[in-house]
Formats: structure tokens, sequence, C-alpha cells
């Protein structure tokens, strides 16, 4: 059981959230645009002309949902949560069930649901270091058809890329955030410690943790923008727990890095980096409410910013995985 009195494997399901965090977590985070699903398609296109069958894993909110139905006869939408696929449903409630479906499953229970080969690709965004590697890994080998992608990707929080401000204005953004997600990462038991350390490792490995087997994938390609920023929401400071980043590259992978200040780049006041905040991790309403420690990190980040208003820079550390299913 975890410290709310969960089972580990309900962990990473939302409990008594505000009804407002998905709109909030919309509004501040990136939306998946061609700067990831150009190289997904061009990707998929050559490893298999097949585009009849689509699986997002961890849906969340459905942000990975609507490029996936421009492209595919029929999506599937899952979550282990059906609070976000409500949401789900309600924002793309014009599509018709024959373009768009959801399902009520962990990740590391689509089996149970579809037959083998059924899927041509398989995303999955934020959500993959949330499941037990091993079994989401032969699931995704299982559910595809010979030649589909798997495509997996990650982003960190923003980080300030003007060296005029970066200096001062980012770590006070990581005290931020650690103090933020303190409550939910440190002091609970050892089920969800191991959650959390799994999530952490994985993380801050850049997802190298994730192994492809040779003999089960072929052109596996890790892309990994902004490399010099942190992946993970938080540092390891606030872990009570051993972090341990794992590389399981294999000499048949291909590795690329390009720092790319511009990359889903975005102008925020520190309105709305409060309101990322706020966002970045749907905690229960009982570790929710005032801080003064926090107010105190945020007024000495207006002030390094400029002023209330004033308008900075910031960009993502971004990984995308992409691994083809072979014959």
């Amino acid at each position: 059981m975890d410290k709310h009195g969960k089972n580990d494997h309900v962990f990473w399901k939302l409990h008594n959230i505000e009804a407002t965090y998905w709109d909030e977590y919309i509004t501040t985070r990136p939306v998946y645009d061609d700067a990831v699903f150009s190289h997904v398609y061009a990707y998929q296109a050559a490893h298999s002309q097949s585009r009849l069958a689509a699986l997002d894993i961890g849906s969340g909110s459905g942000s990975a949902v609507g490029p996936l139905t421009e492209q595919f006869a029929h999506v599937v939408a899952s979550d282990n949560d059906n609070t976000s696929l409500d949401f789900a449903r309600r924002r793309y409630s014009k599509l018709p069930l024959e373009r768009l479906s959801f399902i009520l499953s962990r990740g590391e229970d689509l089996m149970q649901h579809f037959p083998p080969s059924y899927f041509d690709l398989i995303t999955c965004a934020e959500a993959f270091p949330l499941m037990d590697t091993h079994i989401a890994m032969n699931n995704a080998a299982t559910l595809l058809r010979p030649g589909g992608t798997l495509a997996v990707w990650f982003y960190g929080p923003p980080f300030f890329t003007e060296a005029s401000f970066a200096t001062a204005c980012q770590p006070l953004l990581d005290s931020i955030m650690d103090l933020n997600f303190y409550p939910v990462v440190s002091g609970g038991d050892d089920a969800q410690k191991k959650s959390w350390k799994r999530a952490t490792d994985g993380m801050l490995s850049w997802l190298d943790y994730i192994p492809f087997a040779p003999e089960q994938w072929h052109n596996v390609r890790r892309h990994k923008w902004n490399t010099a920023a942190r992946l993970s929401f938080f540092t390891p400071r606030i872990c009570d727990f051993a972090v341990e980043p794992v590389s399981m590259v294999g000499t048949h992978e291909t590795v690329l890095e390009e720092q790319d200040p511009t990359f889903w780049e975005v102008r925020w006041d520190v309105s709305m980096l409060k309101r990322f905040v706020k966002a970045s991790f749907p905690k229960p309403r009982e570790l929710v409410g005032p801080d003064a420690a926090m107010e105190k990190l945020f007024e000495q980040l207006t002030e390094a910013m400029g002023d209330e208003g004033a308008m900075r820079a910031l960009s993502w550390p971004v990984v995308l995985i992409l691994a083809a299913r072979r014959e």
C-alpha cells in the first residue's frame, strides 16, 4: 500500500483532484504538433503503409489523440483513470465511435483487450516511466503488427533560454518544482518508493533505461532535444531513495542530440509559471494548500524575471524514441 492507502498498482491513478486540473494542464503544456508528429509519421511511413489502427497509452487529457485521428482510420485512447477518459471523451465528443474509442485499462493490461498484431502505431507520451518496463515492452511488441511503430516521448519542465535571466531564474524554478513534488515523492512506504524510483530513474536517464531487444525491434532511434536541461520534473535531492540512471542503449540503435532553444518555445510571465507548477502533477486535495515557502520562492522568481508581467522565453527538454517491430 502507498502512503495514501492505495495499492501500488493503482498508485498512478488520479484521486480527488480539482475538476479544473486537465484544463490547466492543457493550457500550460506543449501542444503535440509537427515537432514530434512529423518524426513519428515519417518513421512510420518508412516501415509500413498501413494506417488502420493506432493506440495511445496513458492518454490523460487526450493531447496525442487529435493528431492521431487525422492520420489513422481508428484510434484507441487508453488510460487507467476514468476521470481522464471522461475529460478526453468530452474533448473529442464530435468524433464518431468508428474513428475514436476509449478503453479503461492499465498500460500493462492492454493485451486483455486486444488481439496480437492489432495496431500499426502505438504512442505513449509522458506515461512510459509509470509502467512496468518489461511488461509494457512485451505488450507493445505483441500488439503491434509486424512493421508497426512504437513511439514513446517524454518532456521535462521548461527551462529559461535567455542567458541574462537563466542564471538567476532557473535555480528558483527548480526549487519551486522540488517543493511542489516533495510531498508526493518522499515519505512513502516501500511500494510507493518502488513506483517513484522507477519513474525517477527513467526520467533522469532520458528514457535510456528502456530496452529494445534486437530480435523484436530494429531501427531504434532515440532523438533528444536540449539535453543540457533536466528531463525529470524534480531533482534527486528530494528523493528518499537511491536514484540510479540506467542505460540500455544497444549498439544497433541510433542516438541523436540536438540543442534547440526554440523547441516548443513559449514566452511566459510568472503567473503562467504558477499555473504550470499547479498542473505539473495531479496532487490529491489533501496535499494542496497554501505554502508560505512556495510563495516566497515565487516572489523571488518574479523579481528575477523582471517584474510581475515580464515575459521570458522558455523551452523544453524532450526525448522521442522510435522503434519498428520486426517482421
